[in-house]
């Protein structure tokens, strides 16, 4: 089987050789990698010179719209995306991906486990999914519980919403559990997620709590669960309105207590 790795980036030059590195260094060889730049003003260009994969520099509406294009290109019969900021866990990610598939031809998705690392590469702490009972479509539409770069699927014609800025991930997730696809959660860790900075969800701004506000009201939700987004969202308003970040951080306490009392039924992702 071929596989199909996507990497969208832009500006990224501090963090793509390591995810180059990361798909250049595994064991399966047949890869096809596509790097979909944004017209990065960095040294990105010149890193990815260094590596086998098909570098196009375009301008585009951002991330989602860069993917979009990738998978109107991949050719692969299994296809992921890895962000430039992002890796594979080990030179066995997509080895280990291929059997589980050859094995299971009737599994449409794969889905597995990560680590958090920060910007210098060190780990930080793993990424599990606590529910594995819970990987449905009742569960998916309430949260993103979905690790997107230990994310892996057979090619299809699903395409990311470019209106979304934040949640086009979740958004796709859940298209795939309302089309009836087998997603199959595997207990093995496949990525490395990075935190840093410039990644669009360590910007835990208003507008990506707006998002995800919209999200779960679009997807009919359980009242008190879109109330409580709507709150988290104002509340950040609030927060980068009279500048206390202070509020924003008691608010993401409170997210995190009000999951464990309510047995994650309410949660703002």
């Amino acid at each position: 089987m071929r596989v199909t790795v996507l990497t969208p980036s832009k500006n990224q030059a501090n963090f793509i050789d390591a995810c180059l590195r990361s798909v250049h260094e595994q064991t399966y060889r047949t890869i096809e990698h596509i790097v979909l730049d944004g017209m990065s003003t960095d040294d990105t260009a010149l890193i990815a010179a260094r590596y086998p994969c098909a570098f196009f520099q375009r301008k585009d509406s951002g991330p989602a719209q860069a993917i979009n294009q990738g998978l109107n290109m991949a050719s692969g019969d299994i296809v992921c995306w890895l962000n430039a900021d992002d890796a594979f866990s080990s030179q066995t990610t997509i080895e280990r991906i291929i059997r589980i598939f050859a094995e299971q031809p009737e599994v449409d998705v794969i889905t597995g486990d990560g680590y958090y690392i920060n910007e210098q590469g060190r780990y930080i702490n793993p990424i599990v999914m606590t529910h594995p009972s819970r990987v449905s479509y009742k569960w998916i539409i309430r949260e993103d519980f979905i690790l997107q770069p230990a994310t892996f699927w057979r090619r299809n014609a699903f395409r990311l919403d470019e209106r979304l800025k934040y949640c086009f991930d979740w958004q796709l997730w859940i298209d795939y559990f309302a089309a009836g696809l087998n997603i199959l959660y595997v207990p093995q860790y496949f990525a490395l997620y990075r935190r840093q900075p410039s990644s669009l969800t360590q910007q835990d701004t208003a507008s990506r709590r707006r998002e995800v506000y919209k999200m779960v009201k679009k997807h009919r939700n359980h009242g008190l669960l879109v109330v409580w987004c709507w709150l988290m969202w104002r509340s950040y308003q609030l927060s980068e309105v009279v500048r206390v970040p202070r509020l924003k951080r008691l608010m993401k306490v409170a997210n995190a207590l009000m999951k464990r009392v309510s047995y994650g039924f309410i949660v703002s992702s």
